[in-house]
């Protein structure tokens, strides 16, 4: 019986010692996937200096791996001498921000992403900033060397650089998008030659380039727009959808030059095409019809430009909403027509609606808001129907300080302008000859 007990006693004991050798490994275990963990905790402490939009490449690409290497037994390392290295290593990065250096190395040549910057119209302060931030960084780096760039960094430089541009053409902004432009669109630039004149990033940069003269009034614009236009279709075909911006700022450009049935012709052409598209691209649709509108009104047909842009208004305020920037503008030229055609006591309530979203959005000296304040002036002149030398001199007085204001911000011989001073010349023929 003593032998029994003894020999239980001995299978206990060695139970017991079993028992307390698997609490201890699974224990130390768990501390050290703890310790583990540490260094992680501290690279992603780190990697919050680094740039946001290079933060998941640098983090992920270049400091995860490392990490990990320090902590595998390639090292050749004991376990706590690897967990010591892994530690001091995570620890250099966070104190003397390696990764921040690594971000800049990596800065130096990567182009800003503009993604949510295709539209500035209405952005807040605080995003504005961010964009001429970024619109200056892709300044900078149009002067680097071509070699200093991979071939899909090029293509998202030059992409950077046309969507920047098209941006301030539709901020009014079309002297800015010119400077930005011109280095690599004149002469043989080494960027562009690089990529070539047909690659999709030079074909979009080459349409901002042409849509800045085209606003700014310049005879080129024409010739500059078809030769995109024929590039385009080598490079994409006949009816790829890519060319059809291009293919309605042609066609603006025609009007511009006095060719309104061509232009006319050429639009509802190009709506005729968009819509045997699968994929309808439906604001530049109402793009192509907006510019329809305006072009019958200016051919005499004013009930159909009338009727045109009420449809235009509907269809932004349905998919874009009723202040965004393309519902204001429709809005505004809706207005302007009818000024235009003597019919101001019609556009004052839209226009006035357009004038306070675009004061409210844009400021008050905003180009938009100064074209808008000046048909709303136009419009109740011609709704009070007091022809008056005093309603007359207000007028003027205020015609005169907008154009002033436009001079400023844009210069005296843009259309704009010129328009202003076309009705202030109307306007005071009436007084001299009192």
């Amino acid at each position: 019986m003593s032998g029994f007990l003894s020999g239980l006693g001995a299978v206990m004991a060695f139970a017991g010692l079993l028992g307390v050798a698997v609490v201890v490994n699974l224990v130390s275990e768990e501390v050290r996937m703890r310790l583990e963990r540490l260094p992680f905790v501290i690279l992603r402490l780190a990697a919050r200096r680094i740039p946001p939009e290079l933060r998941d490449e640098i983090y992920g690409s270049t400091l995860l791996p490392e990490l990990h290497f320090l902590l595998s037994e390639e090292t050749g390392s004991g376990p706590i001498t690897r967990l010591v290295a892994a530690n001091r290593w995570a620890l250099s990065m966070f104190v003397r921000q390696g990764g921040s250096r690594t971000a800049k190395g990596l800065n130096a040549c990567a182009p800003p992403v503009m993604d949510g910057f295709e539209d500035i119209r209405q952005l807040p302060r605080s995003r504005r900033k961010r964009f001429d931030a970024l619109t200056t960084r892709l300044g900078e780096l149009c002067d680097r060397p071509a070699e200093n760039f991979e071939d899909d960094a090029l293509a998202r430089l030059v992409s950077g650089v046309a969507v920047a541009c098209e941006a301030l053409v539709n901020d009014r902004a079309e002297r800015r998008a010119l400077a930005l432009a011109m280095p690599l669109i004149a002469g043989s630039h080494p960027l562009t030659r690089r990529l070539g004149l047909h690659h999709p990033a030079v074909l979009n940069l080459r349409r901002a380039h042409a849509h800045a003269r085209l606003q700014l009034g310049h005879a080129d614009a024409e010739r500059l727009l078809r030769e995109l236009c024929q590039d385009e279709t080598r490079a994409y075909g006949h009816d790829d959808p890519r060319s059809f911006r291009t293919l309605h700022l042609l066609m603006w450009a025609v009007a511009n030059a006095g060719r309104l049935e061509e232009a006319e012709a050429g639009l509802l052409l190009l709506e005729a095409r968009m819509g045997r598209q699968t994929d309808l691209d439906l604001p530049l649709l109402l793009h192509v019809r907006c510019k329809r509108s305006w072009i019958q009104s200016e051919l005499g047909k004013r009930d159909a430009a009338v009727l045109g842009y009420s449809g235009v208004i509907a269809g932004r305020s349905g998919e874009l909403g009723a202040t965004h920037g393309d519902t204001l503008d429709a809005m505004h030229s809706l207005g302007k027509l009818r000024v235009r055609a003597g019919e101001g006591a019609w556009a004052v309530a839209t226009l006035t609606q357009a004038y306070a979203e675009r004061r409210r959005r844009q400021g008050r000296r905003h180009p938009d808001t100064l074209e808008t304040e000046k048909y709303l002036a136009l419009a109740r002149f011609q709704s009070a129907g007091d022809e008056g030398a005093l309603a007359r001199r207000r007028l003027l007085w205020r015609l005169r300080r907008i154009r002033g204001a436009q001079i400023r911000s844009r210069d005296a011989a843009h259309p704009d302008t010129l328009d202003t001073q076309r009705w202030i010349t109307s306007l005071t023929k009436p007084l001299e000859t009192r």
